[in-house]
């Protein structure tokens, strides 16, 4: 789908902006998000869905684009959770934060949360800058 009639909501740098994701955008998504669980960062996923069960679910998602790249996305479930993906070449840009902050932006609730694995330090600073406090820690035992 073209981005030429989508809604868009700009970056302050006013050329990256967010728009909401579409079904030709979902292998773009699967990709990022399968190739962010290879990194172990995960803490809610150990085991990538099926492309059919990963999209099921009530969730929204936005492209984070300049209109010529997918650099990532972000979305927010129904539960009120965030979740962000940048691809590596884009990050340390604040392209996250900023994203994560229209998000909010974009379906504003009385709550927010994240969930993040510890060893996640730039996912830390990204949420704390948007006012995130630490709420719980969640502790994991796997069995082989």
């Amino acid at each position: 789908m073209s981005d030429n009639n989508e809604k868009k909501a700009y970056f302050t740098d006013n050329i990256t902006y967010l728009r909401k994701a579409f079904d030709d955008d979902n292998s773009f998504i699967y990709h990022l998000v399968e190739e962010f669980l290879k990194t172990n960062l995960s803490v809610t996923v150990l085991e990538m869905p099926s492309f059919e069960e990963f999209f099921k679910s009530d969730t929204q998602r936005f492209i984070i684009t300049n209109g010529h790249d997918k650099m990532g996305f972000v979305q927010i479930l129904k539960n009120n959770e965030v979740g962000y993906f940048v691809y590596p070449k884009y990050q340390g840009r604040g392209l996250g934060t900023e994203a994560v902050k229209i998000l909010m932006e974009l379906n504003p609730r009385k709550r927010h949360f994240a969930t993040i694995n510890n060893k996640n330090e730039a996912s830390i600073k990204l949420i704390k800058k948007l006012g995130f406090k630490p709420k719980a820690t969640i502790f994991e035992k796997i069995n082989e």
